[in-house]
C-alpha cells in the first residue's frame, strides 16, 4: 500500500469499520478488572490490521478516536490527565502496530507490531496507574507502587497482546490482509 498523507475515502471508511468492529468487541469481555481494564475478544486488533494497512499516523489517529469511545463506552475519570493517558493517548499507541510494515514479508513483522502496540498502550496504563492508582498498591513504597501498576496492567494488556498476536498470524486473517492491501 502506497504511504499517503492525505486520508482517502476507502482510508476514512476502513477507518470507520475497523473502529466499529474493535467497538462491538470490548463488548466481550471474557475478564474484568476490578478497577479498570479487561480482556476482550482481541478487539484491538481491527484498529492494529488498520495500522498495518495504512501506516502508523493513519493507525494513531484511528486509535485516538477509537479511545474517545471507549471513554463514552465506560468511563473511569479521577483527574483529566489520567484521562488523557487512558484513553486517547493509550489506544492511539495501537497504531505502533504499523512500524514493521517495511519487512511485510518477514513472518514476525506483524506479531512483533501487534506486541509493540499492545507494550505502548500498557506504558499509558502503566504511567496513570503509578501516579493516580499507587493509593491502592499493597504497600506504599516507590518499588510497591511501580510492581503494583506493572502487575496490574501487565497482566490485562499481556493476555490481549498475546491473543491479538496469535490471532493476526491464523490464515484467514492473513488472507484478508492480502485482499485488502490489493484493492
Amino acid at each position: 500500500m502506497k504511504k499517503s498523507s492525505k486520508w482517502t475515502t476507502k482510508m476514512l471508511v476502513t477507518a470507520a469499520i475497523c473502529m466499529a468492529m474493535s467497538y462491538l468487541l470490548s463488548f466481550v469481555r471474557l475478564w474484568t478488572m476490578p478497577m479498570g481494564g479487561s480482556i476482550t475478544a482481541v478487539s484491538m486488533l481491527p484498529l492494529m490490521l488498520f495500522a498495518w494497512i495504512y501506516g502508523v499516523v493513519p493507525g494513531m489517529t484511528a486509535g485516538c478516536a477509537f479511545g474517545l469511545l471507549q471513554l463514552i463506552q465506560d468511563p473511569q475519570i479521577y483527574h483529566w490527565i489520567q484521562v488523557l493517558f487512558d484513553y486517547p493517548v493509550a489506544f492511539a499507541m495501537l497504531g505502533l502496530a504499523g512500524c514493521f510494515r517495511k519487512h511485510k514479508d518477514a513472518a514476525w513483522a506483524l506479531p512483533a507490531g501487534v506486541v509493540l502496540a499492545c507494550f505502548g498502550r500498557f506504558l499509558c496504563h502503566f504511567f496513570t496507574g503509578v501516579v493516580y492508582f499507587g493509593e491502592y498498591a499493597p504497600t506504599q513504597t516507590f518499588w510497591g507502587i511501580i510492581g503494583y501498576s506493572a502487575g496490574y496492567n501487565g497482566g490485562y494488556m499481556a493476555v490481549e497482546a498475546a491473543m491479538s498476536a496469535v490471532v493476526c498470524m491464523l490464515p484467514p486473517v492473513q488472507k484478508m490482509i492480502a485482499r485488502l492491501e490489493k484493492v
